[in-house]
């Protein structure tokens, strides 16, 4: 396993983090205190190029690193 910071990207945000595989939510989570969301982080997925990733599911940063969010709940309209 590789040592130091691995990059990814959340609505155009950029992070890094020290693990390989973080879940959805911990990459969630560091959007969030990051800014790339505005609300509870699970409230969202994460959307990349491989695929969907919720909740508990790892995510490989090597495979896939570029994400958009995706609202689960009711969108408000105001």
């Amino acid at each position: 396993m590789a040592i130091g910071k691995y990059e990814l990207k959340v609505n155009g945000f950029a992070f890094t983090t020290d693990k390989p595989d973080p879940t959805a939510l911990e990459i969630l989570t560091i959007a969030k205190q990051g800014g790339a969301i505005p609300n509870d982080p699970e409230g969202y997925i994460l959307r990349g190029d491989k695929g969907e990733y919720r909740g508990d599911d790892r995510v490989n940063l090597a495979e896939d690193n570029v994400f958009i969010t995706v609202p689960t709940g009711p969108t408000p309209v105001t």
